[in-house]
């Protein structure tokens, strides 16, 4: 008598996407969601239980008699409770069928680091615990002053840490009388975020009807448009209030991890530890902490970036998607999934409520909510009741207003920095661009150091002397750098990162407190939330950093807001660069001027009569809307028609190129009868990467029915080298 199991390997390839029949002994009691250890192909590798193990009566070797593949028991069975429940694995099944991707791919997202399949073989993470002296009783007339002392002040506070607390002989003599116990304490390695007392605000007008309509209202998705400072943060708040009080568990996301830890220092000085916090930046042993905390009912509250749509929350009753619109939600490598529709399709299974909510929503939202499909709801006006900051255009291009000192800091900008530092104010500068300069050369001969094994220039930084490439991790040292054609050691810088622009903006206000922020230092925690907290409590004047600074936050002395090349975006080849630079533009602009009337933006561009730059200036949404609508019913692109990009790529550009045009044969052949359009094969953005190269096929399509088989069959046409990837409603590269 064994349990026969059905098992999902590690192994993301799509004609292995299936289950595998294995034995399991019966005293080890297996259940569907647990993992195991089984020999495929003569190898050791990690598998899912991905139904209830069915007893089978016979003994293995009955059992196999006259089949063509013989059933094998697992070589381990590691976990004692399952690691995906019920409810996960349908979210996994509707995922992967929307999104053609494989099944292990989709849970492997949805677990921490330590429990993904690859990890399965290492130990888990510790739990951290901490030694704590506990009082047990009185003095009995037997202690000495010195000891009475000492345990006079353990019983004060109740139990104290051991580490710290000194006094070691006395206290291994109050131990060894049973005056004391030392004890291990699990705690929570999250603990510095629990820094902020919250101040309860009262909703407006505006808010309580959001609240009220959300929480009453029959419909299950809303839209909760409101202008950049309209007080959507102190929505959500009450909303997780009311839902935590009919023990709902509540599911919120930001974009960006800097929004993150703003949100969770709010929401742990009310909600404590019943808050969890899941996004990248955290280390493997934190995630596994909150995970266990979330799946077991200790954290209702959960709070993350794109991931955390995954969360194995209790009873979830609200899903908040803050700043809908970013394309970060959009997971850019395989398992391709957006957030914002994940969300959709989990509080579609569960019956929870989903809120959308953006300055600025993106148009395939706000189409849905115009047809009445959202409930669509507004915040007109600034919860501080101040006004939008005024807008100023920068010229680049006419000469009067550059700066002699300067090519990035024109006049007017100047003079808006000196001003807004005199008053005692703070200013944030923003380029979305991280390191010193995005491209070094030779000067003697002018050679551009590119990366071996990616098609792109290497980016110099600063702050470790070194040239990187950042689409994989190669690096050189700079300082033991020569020019492979002329042996030169002089080089030269070209362009701007963050990384200058602090050295620029030092060099023109040496008195002036500067920090950085951008995903070099957001990959250093501690770093990264000192800086944060520290602009905020006004420990700096400027702060200059990338699009993580631009959106969500809510610094009150911040009254200049600047974007230093704000065309940038509008040249990158996608379909979404006009609303892109639309949102990234208004998002930094509703930066300044929170908490006074004096409030100002500047944009710099060499295009200031560009429709796109003026239409953010104006903060008008409306009228964007109308216009980019209009673009995207012209050339046919979402929300008119839905969008595929498969990416091939391969070791032999030759060979490449060729396989392309058969896929693209396949396609015709197979949608001839399809409302479709068949765009390549073309060059991606960037077309070699870790030593591949890259080709897509772009594919604009009206019925999702009519193209469902014939992307699911596109695997099959993989070679040894040549592999496939496909991408459903891309937001870039297209």
């Amino acid at each position: 008598m064994f349990y026969l199991l059905k098992v999902l390997i590690e192994r993301q390839i799509h004609t292995l996407d299936r289950p595998f029949s294995y034995a399991c002994l019966t005293e080890l009691n297996p259940k569907k969601g647990e993992r195991v250890i089984v020999s495929f192909n003569k190898k050791q590798t990690i598998g899912f239980i991905i139904d209830d193990p069915e007893l089978i009566q016979q003994d293995i070797k009955e059992f196999n008699k006259g089949k063509t593949f013989e059933t094998l028991f697992i070589d381990k069975l590691i976990d004692n409770s399952p690691v995906l429940t019920d409810e996960m694995f349908e979210l996994a099944d509707k995922v992967a069928k929307y999104y053609h991707s494989t099944l292990i791919s989709i849970y492997k997202t949805m677990l921490p680091p330590s429990l993904k399949p690859a990890s399965s073989f290492k130990n888990k993470p510790k739990e951290a615990f901490v030694k704590m002296i506990t009082f047990k009783k009185d003095d009995d007339g037997s202690l000495s002053k010195l000891e009475l002392k000492a345990l006079n002040k353990i019983k004060e506070k109740g139990s104290v840490k051991f580490t710290g607390f000194g006094m070691k002989k006395t206290v291994a003599v109050l131990l060894a009388k049973g005056f004391i116990e030392i004890v291990d304490v699990k705690v929570n390695r999250l603990a510095e975020y629990e820094k902020k007392e919250y101040v309860e605000k009262k909703l407006s007008e505006e808010q309580l009807n959001a609240y009220n309509t959300i929480v009453y209202k029959d419909k299950k998705v809303f839209l909760l448009e409101g202008v950049t400072g309209s007080g959507k943060t102190e929505v959500f708040f009450k909303l997780t209030e009311y839902y935590r009080s009919i023990g709902k568990g509540v599911l919120i996301l930001e974009p960006e991890i800097a929004l993150t830890s703003r949100l969770v220092t709010i929401f742990k000085s009310k909600f404590k530890d019943d808050v969890a916090v899941i996004h990248s930046g955290e280390t493997a042993a934190n995630l596994y902490d909150e995970h266990l905390r979330i799946a077991s009912g200790k954290a209702n509250i959960v709070i993350g970036a794109r991931s955390a749509i995954f969360a194995p929350v209790n009873n979830l009753g609200l899903i908040i998607l803050d700043e809908e619109h970013v394309g970060s939600y959009k997971q850019e490598n395989e398992p391709y999934f957006h957030a914002r529709t994940v969300a959709i399709m989990r509080s579609e299974m569960l019956g929870a409520k989903l809120v959308l909510a953006s300055a600025t929503p993106s148009l395939e939202t706000k189409a849905r909510a115009e047809k009445k499909v959202y409930e669509q709801l507004y915040l007109t006006k600034r919860f501080t009741g101040y006004a939008l900051p005024k807008v100023e255009i920068i010229d680049m291009a006419n000469i009067k207003n550059l700066d002699t000192d300067s090519i990035i800091i024109s006049i007017p900008l100047r003079k808006a920095i000196a001003e807004t530092i005199a008053k005692n104010k703070q200013a944030i500068l923003f380029i979305n661009r991280r390191g010193y300069a995005p491209v070094y050369s030779c000067r003697k001969c002018g050679k551009i150091f590119k990366c071996p094994n990616c098609d792109v220039p290497l980016t110099y930084h600063k702050e470790d002397n070194k040239i990187k490439c950042h689409h994989c991790d190669y690096e050189l040292s700079a300082a033991d750098l020569k020019c492979e054609n002329c042996g030169s050691e002089v080089f030269s810088n070209t362009g701007f990162g963050t990384e200058r622009i602090v050295d620029e903006v030092r060099r023109l206000f040496p008195m002036a407190r500067i920090a950085r922020l951008d995903s070099d230092i957001a990959s250093r925690k501690k770093e990264f939330n000192m800086t944060l907290f520290g602009f905020e409590n006004h420990d700096y004047d400027i702060l200059i950093g990338t699009q993580m600074i631009a959106k969500g936050h809510d610094f009150k002395d911040v009254e200049l807001a600047v974007s230093l090349m704000a065309d940038k975006s509008l040249s990158i080849p996608n379909y979404k660069a006009n609303e892109d630079t639309f949102d990234l533009l208004t998002q930094l602009i509703g930066r300044a001027g929170r908490f006074s009337n004096n409030g100002k933006a500047i944009i710099q561009t060499y295009m200031p009569e560009n429709e796109i730059i003026n239409l953010s200036a104006n903060q008008d949404y409306e009228q964007f809307y109308k216009f980019e609508m209009h673009n995207r019913k012209v050339f046919q692109y979402p929300p008119y028609t839905f969008l595929a990009i498969i990416t091939i790529s391969g070791t032999d550009s030759d060979e490449l190129e060729t396989f392309c045009y058969k896929v693209k044969g396949y396609l015709m052949a197979e949608l001839k009868n399809a409302r479709v359009n068949i765009y390549g094969p073309s060059f991606p953005y960037i077309k070699k990467v870790n030593n591949r190269y890259y080709r897509k096929l772009m594919l604009k399509y009206k019925s999702r029915q009519e193209v469902e088989q014939v992307f699911n069959n596109l695997f099959n046409l993989e070679g040894k080298d040549i592999k496939i990837s496909l991408d459903i409603d891309p937001v870039s590269d297209c």
